[in-house]
């Protein structure tokens, strides 16, 4: 350069400040000494970049693996060079933002940094253009020819044609190659074609995002494995239907009936299922209507029997509580015997009197690992460089990650605390269990802009759990995209899940019809059937969710009566609801209560056992306290909690009521 300017930019979870060094005389030590000292740490977001009209030529330093973020990275109107030295790269990527800008792309692993600097500085003759009379479809390998060479495919319209390359020499001269093409002297017109397909699909891949369904619809035709497809065995005509692939012609009549068959019977299914959530639901709103008692339930009273002494059972709704599971119940429905009837003065007050002074007090979860300990006692200045310093030995663990963002969060440096937060999208790219972690917790940090392109991720990863789409909608509603939200949430109830994800749809229907309620715009339900559409205000409500699959956690309310409501007692004496048991999924797991006495409700969660592989080391708790849910006084708490031994149990936090 000899002299000049360099405007330095790293690209974490967002961009950092831009750094400015002056090169004077070819001096560039004071830039090298930044880029020396860069903590590679925290997210990739590739489409933080924002180009400047200022600069004159770009360097990108990546493996192309974005994680953070759903932006499309920024064109330029000036060459990027984008330089990359990771074995494992998205250089699809690379060189498509290299090539569209006028730039190359530089693959320090194919070649030896003198192969570089020639290609940074010597690069020849590239092609600007390509097309041609009788041709269609063009599509070239790159526009930078490898060894004066260059692959072009496309399609033959004509008998004969002229394939025309407009090129550019490196000092801005521009020149035109011509081939002469026919039918005659045309070969492996098969192998042609997979080819193009293939080089069609490199190129959309530049922009994946945008072009997913022409991905798709490419790899279906060519029978190309791509981020879209994948191979499969399909042995019968079902199993043409239900992936909906076209069959070869002497099946296709077949085909066409069974999918007939197959749309109809889902339709059916659809059918079924929403009359079943409609029942479920009017019950739920008869419990929502009963007015429980509020005074203390029956003393359990010691009888003689023949000489012997008994203790007389409560009413049901109070029945004592067990610890180990039975099938009779788990069987339990919330509808148990009705409680007793209160008088007319007791319906009156309820009805009639203000929400009542409700509070949350939650427990901070307090890590005793070392490192821990260690970053808690530093001092504000310090704690980066000391999480820098032990985070090598706990790379691969998402508690540590958790932890020292709980530390940076505690500390009011919140800013670090996400930088921290987002390595856990840099851990496993498609690991669906530590992006639900990364979501909840950036909503938990009262950021759910950072967490919907994290949730919208997990709904593409996992499209067949009515999970990933109950947290986008809640990521919505916390970044009030009410109509969004309430689109999301209306999907977990309209669709059939599998039966371990028992009634998701009435807790999400409590969610939605709440949303609805408070919007400040006019929300369009006009595709929510209005049998559904009912708003339940509640004094407390609890849900309780987790990462891991085929894990069974229980939540435990236990209520100023000392009764406690859990999977087996799932309606108390005072009208606390309990929603079903889930023990092979991820939650959620919720406790309503409409009207609460005065008193301390301890929140409880107890990890019951897994069925898995343990990816994260622990099973990680989100719980969400809410007081006046449904109404324009609600108020929420989210904390998060780890669970690693089975049959632990940890306190949560706990309402008052005054």
């Amino acid at each position: 350069m000899g002299n000049g300017e360099v405007r330095l930019t790293r690209l974490r979870h967002t961009a950092e400040p831009v750094q400015v060094f002056r090169i004077s005389a070819g001096n560039w030590q004071s830039l090298r000494e930044a880029l020396e000292k860069t903590a590679y740490d925290g997210a990739t977001n590739l489409g933080a970049f924002a180009p400047d009209t200022a600069v004159q030529e770009y360097l990108l330093f990546s493996d192309g693996l974005g994680n953070f973020g759903d932006t499309p990275f920024a064109k330029t109107n000036v060459p990027l060079f984008a330089i990359s030295a990771a074995v494992r790269s998205d250089a699809t990527f690379l060189r498509h933002v290299a090539e569209r800008s006028g730039g190359w792309f530089v693959d320090l692993t194919l070649g030896t940094p003198a192969d570089a600097r020639r290609t940074l500085f010597e690069a020849g003759t590239r092609i600007e253009r390509v097309g041609g009379a009788g041709l269609s479809q063009l599509v070239l390998s790159s526009r930078a020819p490898v060894d004066g060479r260059v692959l072009v495919a496309g399609e033959l319209t004509e008998a004969s044609a002229v394939l025309t390359l407009a090129t550019r020499d490196r000092a801005g001269k521009a020149g035109q190659v011509e081939v002469a093409i026919s039918r005659e002297r045309s070969t492996g017109r098969g192998l042609a074609a997979g080819q193009w397909a293939q080089l069609k699909v490199s190129e959309l891949e530049g922009e994946y995002e945008l072009n997913r369904a022409e991905i798709r619809r490419l790899g279906q035709r060519f029978k190309l494995v791509t981020r879209e497809t994948s191979l499969i065995v399909l042995d019968r005509i079902e199993d043409y239907a239900r992936y909906e692939i076209a069959p070869p012609t002497e099946l296709r009549a077949d085909y066409e009936r069974v999918l007939a068959a197959t749309t109809a019977q889902r339709s059916s299914q659809r059918k079924a299922h929403l009359e079943n959530i409609v029942r479920m639901f009017e019950d739920k709103v008869r419990w929502w209507q009963r007015d429980f008692p509020k005074d203390a339930p029956p003393k359990r009273e010691a009888v003689k029997i023949a000489g012997a002494l008994a203790v007389a059972p409560m009413p049901a709704a109070a029945a004592p509580l067990r610890d180990e599971r039975s099938n009779a119940v788990r069987e339990r429905v919330a509808s148990a015997p009705a409680a007793p009837a209160p008088s007319a003065k007791m319906m009156a007050t309820q009805t009639s009197a203000a929400p009542p002074a409700a509070s949350i007090r939650l427990q901070k979860w307090q890590p005793d690992a070392p490192y821990a300990v260690r970053m808690n006692s530093a001092s504000g200045a310090d704690v980066y460089r000391i999480y820098l310093d032990e985070k090598p030995g706990y790379a691969s663990s998402t508690a540590f990650f958790l932890d020292a963002a709980d530390v940076f969060f505690e500390k009011g440096q919140t800013e670090l605390g996400i930088r921290v937060l987002t390595n856990l999208a840099e851990m496993d790219l498609e690991n669906r269990h530590i992006l639900r972690i990364l979501g909840y917790r950036l909503i938990q940090a009262k950021q759910p802009a950072l967490a919907l392109p994290v949730f919208r991720k997990v709904l593409a990863l996992s499209p067949e759990e009515p999970q990933s789409y109950r947290d986008l909608g809640l990521a919505y509603a916390a970044d009030g995209q009410s109509q969004k939200a309430v689109d999301s949430l209306y999907e977990v109830v309209i669709r059939p899940w599998n039966g371990r994800f028992p009634e998701i749809e009435l807790i999400t229907l409590a969610e939605l019809n709440a949303i609805v309620a408070s919007a400040s715009a006019p929300i369009d339900t006009s595709r929510i059937d209005p049998r559904l559409l009912k708003n339940l205000p509640l004094d407390l409500r609890a849900v309780m969710t987790w990462d891991a699959d085929n894990t069974d956690i229980d939540l435990w309310v236990t209520d100023p009566n000392g009764e406690k409501a859990y999977y087996g007692n799932r309606l108390t004496y005072q009208g606390g609801r309990m929603s079903a048991d889930f023990t092979g999924g991820y939650g959620p797991e919720e406790f309503s209560l409409k009207s609460a006495k005065p008193g301390k409700y301890k929140v409880e969660a107890q990890y019951y056992g897994d069925r898995r592989q343990n990816v994260t080391g622990a099973t990680t708790l989100s719980v969400r306290l809410s007081t006046h849910f449904g109404t324009p006084q609600q108020k929420d708490e989210i904390v998060s909690l780890r669970l690693k031994d089975k049959r632990d149990v940890v306190f949560v936090g706990e309402f008052e009521i005054r």
